[in-house]
């Protein structure tokens, strides 16, 4: 079956989808209660915040689409999102996993099977998002922001409570209980797709740094993007790279967006350029950031940066920062002035030298650092832009 024939995938056959379906959920150890039409009726296997499940089923997964649904807590998402969800994995192994069930190539060979995923799934139709009840965030405390956040971060903790970041005491949100985590819940569109967390200072080190809900979408949405996105433009945005430099800076830079890394896809860059009539990236100082606006040669063929494909949709400035330091290590005043600095993208330049965001002196990481110098001083340093 061709990746992108979306036609011919329409038209399989509803029998062979429902079989699928029924093969996935019996791997799965979930038995089908009922069934209403293409419906397949089961007990929520995601939520802990059920009763009864057996006589009063509340989730659904949808055999034409394959689309789970639960009604009682409000969570869904894709079949691949489900299996994901409940092994611990990846969307990526769940479909590896799929590859690896000799019991799902009942309903058709195995090939096709894969194929017809792939198809589902493809950008010309984009994967529908998982999406979950706020009953899911309870299980964290809400009341205590983490230190790590408001002091170590310096994010405000107004800022903190008004984007719901939490604590996840045990560990849980990470499958394994090895120390207290920050939760920083991720919406789009008003609904929550998802969220982060981050190991803090007393966690056992060999936890996972970051740790991400199964089906994340990173490539299809931006952090703090705004809700009304689609109804209307915006004069300005300004981007990062990192949901914690969006925290740390939102509070007084408007429309601050984190792009979950230095890859900015096709669909984000879209998302921007269909809500702002301009935008101001602010790279990370290290080669991958810089590339982003610069673009990649590969093999003698040259791939245009972010800002190159995003000044198709709208007027781009890149900031030019000579710190060591990411944005979320910068005074408020700092960050101002370099944003309002910006070049534009034709002739922004990567530092020719890095300096330290503390003291001033020449980047020297590993040594003992000399003090922060006044915000004055820190300023007067980078005089505006002589292009």
């Amino acid at each position: 079956m061709p990746r992108d024939d979306l036609g011919e995938l329409t038209a399989l056959a509803d029998g062979h989808k429902e079989q699928v379906a029924r093969d996935v959920l019996t791997s799965l150890g979930i038995d089908v209660l009922q069934q209403q039409g293409d419906e397949l009726i089961i007990a929520c296997p995601v939520s802990a915040y059920h009763k009864d499940q057996q006589r009063n089923p509340t989730a659904a997964l949808n055999y034409s689409k394959l689309l789970f649904n639960c009604l009682g807590c409000g969570t869904g998402g894709t079949i691949l999102w489900l299996i994901a969800t409940l092994q611990d994995t990846t969307v990526e192994h769940a479909r590896d996993w799929l590859n690896g069930e000799a019991g799902l190539s009942r309903a058709m060979d195995l090939p096709d099977l894969l194929a017809m995923f792939d198809s589902l799934y493809t950008e010309t139709r984009r994967t529908p998002l998982p999406y979950y009840s706020d009953k899911m965030l309870s299980l964290w405390f809400w009341d205590h922001i983490p230190t790590y956040i408001t002091g170590t971060r310096r994010i405000p903790e107004e800022t903190a409570r008004r984007m719901g970041v939490a604590t996840d005491v045990e560990g849980l949100i990470a499958k394994v209980p090895r120390g207290p985590r920050a939760v920083i819940p991720h919406r789009w569109q008003g609904k929550l797709v998802g969220w982060q967390s981050r190991r803090l200072p007393d966690a056992d080190p060999g936890s996972p740094k970051y740790y991400s809900t199964p089906g994340f979408p990173r490539e299809e949405t931006l952090y703090n993007f705004p809700e009304t996105s689609g109804l209307r433009r915006y004069h300005r945005g300004h981007g990062v790279e990192s949901p914690m430099s969006s925290l740390r800076h939102m509070h007084h830079v408007e429309h601050l967006v984190a792009s979950f890394g230095d890859v900015i896809t096709d669909r984000q860059i879209q998302l921007i350029g269909d809500t702002f009539d301009e935008f101001v990236w602010w790279p990370d100082p290290d080669e991958g950031g810089w590339r982003t606006v610069e673009g990649r040669d590969v093999k003698g063929r040259h791939f245009p940066g972010m800002p190159e494909k995003l000044s198709a949709r709208c007027r781009v400035y890149v900031v030019e920062s000579p710190y060591d330091g990411d944005i979320a290590d910068l005074e408020e005043d700092v960050v101002e002035t370099l944003f309002g600095r910006a070049v534009p993208w034709q002739i922004w330049q990567r530092p020719l030298e890095l300096r330290c965001h503390r003291c001033l002196r020449p980047s020297h990481p590993g040594e003992r650092c000399a003090g922060a110098q006044p915000a004055s001083r820190r300023i007067v340093l980078y005089p505006p832009s002589s292009h």
